[in-house]
């Protein structure tokens, strides 16, 4: 078996030279850590510097205790500069590469000591591979408590922004008065130019089922999916309820007219959209979401079957008007369409039919080739439907077209 030579008398030397010039050390550690992690700012470096002299304190009195690696436990100095990288959002993992490059240095500057101090090659060998393998195992477990400690406070943060942020939301949709330089700061997110309010929401399914979390990060998805179809040059969103209000920024004209009416959700079925129009200003803002959560309304109207994953406020205007009073809504469908109203699968075909004649002008040809039948198919549902009206469909075409949009809504 092979002798292993390690001199522990250096290592409590090492340390205590070391502890007698912790400032000097803790500075040499965190220079290396600047000059290596290009995310960190310059302002950051004394926090650096505090922590890293705090946890060579704790290193050194471990070794000269003969305490175990694993007992480690963060000084507050570390903990407070955890803290600082969530303020400033910093990932993890940035967090983690200071710690492996202040580990690298000082398994470097301990090298040079013992180099002064061992007797031999073998010697030397031995006793530096012992410190690296406890200097190995104090920084992997205070990764991981500093890793709970980082995302706990990371945890915390978002909700305190986010809850910020709502709030912000509720005071402006509100109509209160606000501060639009101070609430843009709060929100991140300009409010001096153009906006697209849109909401998320979904079919079936609520962000408090046990699976929330997961629909929550596939509505942020969606979200951001839409903000990038109408150009914004950045969105922001905001839990509101059970459903994510958004908002997409402009300084340009925004591309919202012409967004498609079924945006490529496929990949989410239980996700809806809707949208606003285009909105100036913090009084574009509000309306805006006003018109996307009436849209939303007249969407939920719709029958399932003949509902799409998307609509915009310009293509339901006329139906969120009529719709104010749903008895009254209810009421002008049955006047106008008499039998033709019934809840039956042949007459809501020949509803669809009639529709589509009436946006073609009264054209059996071009009615045809949209509902992909013979023209005199047409024909014959037009006359079918005239019987059920009681009237000739060229009689009140305004009415009539009014009514065959409010028909599939579930008044």
């Amino acid at each position: 078996m092979l002798e292993v030579r390690v001199q522990k008398a250096a290592i409590l030397e090492v340390a205590r030279t070391m502890s007698s010039n912790l400032d000097s050390v803790a500075r040499e550690l965190s220079d290396a850590i600047h000059a290596q992690i290009d995310e960190l700012d310059q302002d950051l470096r004394q926090a650096t510097h505090e922590s890293c002299r705090a946890n060579l304190g704790v290193i050194m009195m471990m070794l000269g205790d003969g305490t175990r690696p694993a007992l480690a436990t963060a000084p507050p100095e570390a903990l407070a500069y955890a803290k600082e990288y969530v303020r400033r959002g910093l990932g993890l993992e940035t967090l983690q590469r200071a710690y492996r490059t202040g580990q690298a240095t000082l398994s470097r500057m301990w090298l040079e000591e013992l180099r002064l101090r061992a007797g031999d090659a073998e010697e030397l060998a031995d006793t530096f591979g012992f410190f690296n393998d406890w200097l190995f195992q104090w920084v992997e477990t205070l990764e991981h408590r500093l890793t709970e400690y980082y995302m706990v406070e990371r945890e915390l943060r978002l909700r305190g922004t986010s809850a910020m942020r709502s709030e912000q939301v509720r005071t402006i949709l509100d109509g209160s008065p606000v501060d639009v330089r101070n609430a843009s700061a709060t929100l991140r997110y300009e409010l001096e130019r153009r906006h697209i309010a849109y909401v998320v929401w979904t079919t079936g399914a609520t962000l408090d089922a046990p699976n929330g979390n997961v629909l929550f990060g596939a509505m942020e998805r969606v979200a951001a999916d839409v903000a990038a179809l109408i150009g914004a040059t950045d969105h922001l969103t905001v839990p509101l309820g059970g459903y994510l209000a958004c908002w997409g920024g402009f300084r340009q004209a925004p591309q919202g007219e012409a967004l498609a009416a079924h945006l490529p959700l496929a990949t989410n079925p239980g996700i809806n959209v809707a949208l606003g129009q285009v909105g100036e200003g913090i009084g574009g803002f509000k309306r805006s979401h006003e018109e996307a959560g009436l849209a939303r309304r007249v969407h939920q109207l719709r029958g399932q079957e003949r509902q799409p994953m998307c609509v915009r406020f310009a293509e339901v205007a006329l139906e969120v008007m009529l719709t104010h009073s749903r008895d009254e809504a209810r009421r002008f469908v049955a006047e106008q369409l008499g039998d033709l109203a019934a809840e039956d699968k042949s007459v809501a075909r020949l509803r669809d039919t009639l529709r589509v004649f009436l946006e073609e002008n009264g054209s059996f040809q071009n009615a045809a080739a949209r509902l992909g039948v013979h023209k005199n198919t047409v024909a014959y549902r037009i006359h079918r439907a005239e019987e059920l009206l009681g009237y000739g469909v060229k009689e009140r075409q305004l009415e009539l077209q009014t009514a065959l949009r409010l028909a599939p809504l579930d008044l």
